[in-house]
């Protein structure tokens, strides 16, 4: 198998094909979250503190410098992302449910039912 026909079939697989798909999407779905994190979530913060929470903090050991206000600002978001991602597919999956909901139910296969039966007479008979 020649180079070219290796990375083509490689390239063409499906899973290839929906990890680039995911790839994309999570980079939109990223803007997404950023937007209601430092549109929705940061205000009331900064209204509340003034700026972020110890956002100018210094720990002070000796003559070292930690700026522990960072960290904290750091992990403070990460908490925000996560809580936005959660509430996210929480309403993704609640529209997702309500739509199998609405789908008709699938007609059992004709062999399945045939099964039934037999189980059922099978059954009030013993």
């Amino acid at each position: 198998m020649s180079f070219l026909s290796e990375f083509k079939s490689f390239a063409l697989k499906r899973n290839a094909l929906d990890l680039a798909i995911g790839v994309v999407i999570g980079a939109s779905f990223q803007s997404i979250v950023d937007a209601i994190v430092n549109g929705l979530l940061m205000p009331p913060i900064r209204a509340l503190s003034g700026t972020l929470p110890g956002e100018a903090w210094i720990l002070q050991v000796g003559e070292l410098s930690f700026g522990i206000g960072a960290v904290i600002n750091a992990i403070i978001q990460f908490v925000l992302v996560a809580l936005a991602v959660f509430f996210l597919v929480k309403g993704l999956n609640a529209l997702h449910l309500r739509e199998e909901e609405k789908k008709p139910a699938a007609e059992a296969d004709p062999n399945t039912k045939l099964l039934e039966e037999i189980r059922d007479l099978l059954r009030s008979k013993g």
